[in-house]
C-alpha cells in the first residue's frame, strides 16, 4: 500500500507540474515582454511626479500620505496595500518544494520501512497541502481583484497577474492530493 501511495503522489505531482507549466505558458503568451517593460518603465516616473502615492488606481485603501511614502515606486505601494505582502510568491514556491521534499521522505519510507520517514513524509505532505490551499486562495482573490480593477492584471506589472488554471485539472490535482493524504495517514497510523 505504501507503493500505491507513492505512485498516487507521483501522479498528483505530474498533474500539478502540468498545471503549473500550462498556466505559466498561457500567462506569458498573453502579453509580449517588450510592451510590458516599456510601459512599466514609464509609469513610475509619471506617477511620482504628477500624483501622490495614494492616487494610484491599484491602491485599495486610502491612507494618509506620509512624507516617506510619497516617493515610493508603484510596486512598493502595492506591497504596502496587500494584506500579507509576498504570500502568493511564498505559497507558489513552498507548495511544489514541500511536495518534492515530502515525496523524497515517502520514497525513503518505501525503501527502508522506517516509521520516522512515514511520519515526516506525512507532516511535509500536510504542509504542502496547506501551502497549496493558501496559494489557491490568494490566487483566487488576486483574480477577483484584477476583474474588479478592470485592468486585466490588477497591477501595472503583467508578471504579477494571477495564474489561471484549468478547473478540471485543478479538481483532479485536489482529488489526487486528498487520496494521497488518506493513504499516507492510514499507512503512517498503521506503521
Amino acid at each position: 500500500m505504501a507503493i500505491a501511495a507513492l505512485v498516487l503522489w507521483m501522479c498528483t505531482a505530474a498533474v500539478g507540474s502540468y498545471l503549473l507549466t500550462t498556466a505559466i505558458r498561457s500567462g506569458n503568451a498573453g502579453s509580449p515582454p517588450s510592451e510590458s517593460v516599456s510601459a512599466s518603465a514609464e509609469q513610475p516616473a509619471t506617477a511620482s511626479a504628477e500624483q501622490p502615492a495614494t492616487a494610484s488606481p491599484t491602491a485599495a485603501p486610502a491612507r494618509p500620505v506620509r512624507d516617506r511614502d510619497r516617493f515610493d515606486p508603484p510596486s512598493l505601494q502595492r506591497a504596502k496595500c496587500e494584506p500579507l505582502p509576498g504570500l502568493r510568491e511564498l505559497a507558489e514556491f513552498a507548495h511544489p518544494a514541500l511536495a518534492i521534499i515530502g515525496l523524497g521522505f515517502w520514497l525513503g519510507y518505501v525503501l527502508s520501512h522506517e516509521r520516522v520517514f512515514a511520519a515526516i513524509g506525512l507532516g511535509v505532505l500536510l504542509g504542502a497541502i496547506f501551502a497549496g490551499l493558501s496559494w489557491f486562495t490568494v490566487n483566487t482573490r488576486a483574480a477577483k481583484r484584477a476583474s474588479v480593477d478592470g485592468t486585466g492584471t490588477g497591477t501595472e506589472n503583467p508578471d504579477a497577474a494571477p495564474l489561471s488554471f484549468s478547473p478540471r485539472l485543478l479538481i483532479l490535482h485536489a482529488i489526487g492530493a486528498a487520496l494521497t493524504l488518506l493513504f499516507a495517514a492510514l499507512i503512517a497510523a498503521r506503521a
